[in-house]
């Protein structure tokens, strides 16, 4: 029996469609994740966040494996083009090299069969090694439908910024080679938390998607791919207080926002895995943010928070310098106010099925009347926007 199996995953993106290969593999008998992992030469840390993402509904709720399931290892299946590493894959040669020593070590360990010279068939760990998920060949390096898909998803920014708002130079290149997925939480049939102030409603979509815009155009200005998974063409960025639910928005794609929560959760995470895969090219940086505001039954108030996915070493380090960038503000523009921000992992839909980590952010108690003012105030959404884009630099170690 062989001791491995392909699985074919046909991914729609964009205008285009994108065929790859993973390993899937058996565990052996009281195998863990990390035996199993280890097993393949793939190295625990940088390998487990794909792991669960891709096996998620295959393991138990201890996390462990079940005897007789096949799991998706992160091992691209590719074959050789009977020449060389380097012009199958379109690599640098220290890469190559790597490959070829892999697959060289896992022949003699005896998971592997055969040797690549041999079956023709290439293992290439892509998060091991650092490489593009997607390997494309040359002659598809440059594809303009690609570029255009970036040139009008800028445009369309643009237009959703409103004529006042919109970015007329690119001010740096701090962000260039990042792509940021931005979910401004609920929309359409679903306006989320609703509090009440001076005989208006409060409508957690239409806030937290204001700051999703005020942050797209701070990222944008410095040379950021930024994409607005749920869009409004009726609501640019506002400097009103009492910003009313209009339920018009639509999803990056045209697609309707649905009414069923476990649909509307998918089609989002479905959206950014799509781009993700387009775009997730060696050398460039993914993170996903999602903007919600919180709702308690009591009035307490409630100071800027994360969740992170719990297993996502990355995420949880992403939350930490956002949570310590947003109390350092706090303390030099309001001294002695006190910062009670907290990081929380918790296992929500999107965090744990979408590819790119990511970071749920929640902007305050909709029902407390001083968190209340954080969220009218056009000013202190902009301050918002504007410190989580210095905690994002700082998580990159740009200056």
């Amino acid at each position: 029996m062989k001791n491995y199996s392909i699985i074919l995953l046909f991914v729609l993106c964009a205008n285009s469609s994108l065929f790859s290969e993973l390993l899937r593999v058996l565990p052996q008998k009281g195998e863990s994740i990390y035996a199993l992992l280890t097993r393949y030469n793939l190295t625990y840390e940088k390998n487990i966040d794909f792991f669960f993402k891709q096996n998620q509904n295959r393991l138990s709720e201890q996390k462990g494996l079940f005897l007789g399931k096949e799991y998706e290892l992160p091992i691209k299946i590719v074959k050789f083009n009977n020449k060389n590493i380097r012009s199958t894959l379109n690599i640098d040669y220290e890469t190559a090299k790597k490959i070829q020593d892999y697959n060289t070590t896992i022949v003699k360990k005896g998971v592997k069969k055969h040797s690549y010279k041999d079956d023709q068939i290439l293992w290439v760990p892509f998060i091991e090694f650092d490489i593009a998920n997607d390997i494309i060949s040359k002659e598809n390096e440059k594809n303009p439908e690609k570029d255009n898909f970036l040139r009008n998803n800028f445009k369309k920014n643009n237009e959703l910024f409103g004529e006042k708002n919109r970015i007329n130079t690119v001010l740096d290149n701090k962000l260039v080679g990042h792509y940021f997925y931005i979910i401004a939480g609920h929309g359409g049939p679903d306006p989320g938390a609703i509090g009440f102030r001076n005989g208006f409603e409060l409508h957690e979509h239409q806030y937290a998607y204001d700051v999703s815009l005020r942050l797209a155009k701070k990222l944008m200005e410095s040379g950021a791919e930024v994409f607005l998974i749920v869009q409004d063409d009726e609501d640019a960025i506002s400097d009103d207080k009492f910003l009313k639910k209009s339920g018009t928005e639509k999803l990056i794609n045209g697609d309707t926002i649905s009414s069923i929560q476990p649909t509307r959760l998918k089609q989002r995470t479905d959206i950014v895995n799509e781009i993700y895969r387009t775009y997730n090219k060696k050398g460039t940086n993914h993170l996903l943010i999602e903007i919600h505001v919180d709702s308690r039954i009591t009035d307490k108030r409630i100071d800027i928070f994360f969740y992170h996915q719990p297993e996502s070493e990355k995420g949880k380090e992403f939350c930490e310098v956002l949570l310590n960038t947003i109390k350092e503000k706090y303390d030099k523009n309001q001294p002695g106010r006190g910062y009670q921000g907290r990081i929380y992992g918790r296992n929500l839909w999107t965090l744990r099925n979408a590819i790119p980590f990511g970071v749920y952010v929640e902007l305050g108690n909709i029902q407390n009347p001083q968190d209340q003012i954080r969220l009218i105030e056009p000013s202190n959404r902009q301050a918002i926007a504007n410190w989580l884009y210095q905690g994002i630099l700082r998580a990159y170690n740009i200056r």
